[in-house]
This record gives C-alpha cells, structure tokens and sequence, in this order.
C-alpha cells in the first residue's frame, strides 16, 4: 500500500517535510514501533475504516507536477501476523503497482487454438489533433531552448536533437492525455534510448555530456510521481508544456537551462 505523508502545516503549499506524523513514519523503521492503518471512509459523520497493523518498508520524497511541490509516499504491508489474512486478489488504483509474484510456468499460459480476426477503430480527427498538439509542443520547446545556450536540429527519428560544444540534448515528445500517459511514457523511453545512440553515438559525439529527456504535451498526472523520479535517477529527465510555458521537474530544468 501507498500512503501519502501529511503536509508541513507551517507551510502547507511547500515540500512535505520529515516532521510530526511523516518523521514517526520514518523512524518507526529502526524502532520497531507499531503502526496502524485508519481510512477515513465519510466525512459526517466522520467514519473510519481499521485496516490493521502494518509496517513501513520504505519511504521516498517524490515531486507532483500538478501540485508544483513534493510529497512523501510510504510503502507500507500489512504485519507478518495479519498478512495471511489478505486477499492475494487485492486491486489498486495505482497505474504502476506491483503485480503479484508468481512462478513461472509458460506452459500454464493461454495459446490460441485457432485464427481470429482482430479489428479496430481509427479516428482521423483525433489522429489530427494529437499531431498538431504533438508538433506544437515540438516548436515551443525548441524555442524555450534556443532562447538560451542550445542551437536545436530534428532528424528522422529524434524530435529534438539540441547540442553546445559539450553538450547533447535528445528529446522525445510524446502528446498525452489522462486515458494513454502509461502507454506513452513506456513508449518514449525505448524511442528516447534508441535515438541517444542513433543520433548521438553514431554521430561520433559520444565526447559530448548526454542528456536524455522525455518532454510531454501536458502536466503527467501526480500518481506518475514516483516513477517521474525513478526515471530521474536513471539519467532520464521530464519536462512538459504548461499554459505559462515549458515546466517540468525542477532537478530536470535546472540540467536542461543552467
């Protein structure tokens, strides 16, 4: 289970922090101290629902980018005396949760029989506008760049190839909405990685500081937080369009501007 920390309430618009209830969380690693899980379930009158013991297993501060701000996430299970007692068919909400483990057994896996014909859809306009939205935020990123120390070129692969004396800059742009931004951050990436040794590598820059980025059309959703900053750690930045312009995570435009 994921559970989100409580704000700072000295500054509740600003980055989390490890006080009050986020710091006894913290500690109660190294001090085995017992952690219970209330849900509150209604507002009046105000209900809770007892969830049982659990324990934390790890903790990360990760950035929402609708929020502009950061924010404690636990991992928390439930304690070895009550885990027996969970559903092995728990669902979540979260887009990347873990699936359960299980053992490997190609064999047990389902292989059609016989052919059968797959179809679908394809709607032009929206095609369109994804393409407009798509080479929109191509231009206003390559103008935010050049604006500053970049001078910005395009291949048949990359959408945006930036570069210095010292520097690469690869850029995929990926336009999304709230129904494909899983399908296309995983995208991105393979494309991202393919393109920073197809257009860098190749092109014997490989002395130059590489910087691979993944740049979407709209603010990510904040339960891509997490994976945001796995992405980070991994030497992928994220940016994206704003209506006020280019944001993005703040590690990320300070690699990118500074």
């Amino acid at each position: 289970m994921r559970y989100v920390g409580e704000k700072d309430f000295n500054n509740p618009s600003g980055d989390q922090i490890l006080n009050r209830g986020n710091g006894l969380l913290a500690e109660s690693q190294d001090n085995d101290w017992p952690v219970f899980l209330f849900e509150k379930v209604s507002e009046d009158p105000v209900r809770h629902l007892f969830h049982g013991q659990v324990e934390v297993v790890d903790f990360e501060l990760n950035y929402r980018p609708q929020k502009g701000k950061s924010e404690y996430d636990f991992y928390l299970e439930l304690a070895d005396n009550q885990a027996e007692a969970a559903s092995e068919e728990s669902e979540s909400d979260d887009d990347l949760a873990p699936g359960q483990l299980r053992e490997i057994e190609p064999g047990t896996r389902d292989v059609p029989s016989s052919e059968e014909e797959i179809s679908y859809d394809s709607n032009k306009k929206t095609q369109a506008e994804a393409t407009n939205t798509h080479e929109d935020t191509v231009a206003e990123i390559r103008d935010w760049l050049e604006s500053g120390r970049w001078e910005c070129k395009e291949t048949d692969e990359t959408d945006i190839l930036a570069y210095t004396e010292t520097e690469a800059l690869v850029i995929e742009v990926k336009s999304i909405d709230d129904s494909n931004e899983r399908k296309q951050l995983r995208k991105a990436i393979g494309q991202l990685l393919e393109n920073c040794y197809r257009d860098v590598q190749n092109r014997a820059w490989g002395e130059k500081e590489l910087i691979a980025c993944v740049a979407l059309s709209q603010v990510p959703s904040d339960r891509f937080s997490g994976y945001i900053e796995f992405l980070r750690s991994r030497g992928i930045e994220m940016i994206w369009r704003t209506e006020d312009g280019i944001a993005g995570h703040p590690e990320s435009i300070a690699a990118i501007l500074e």
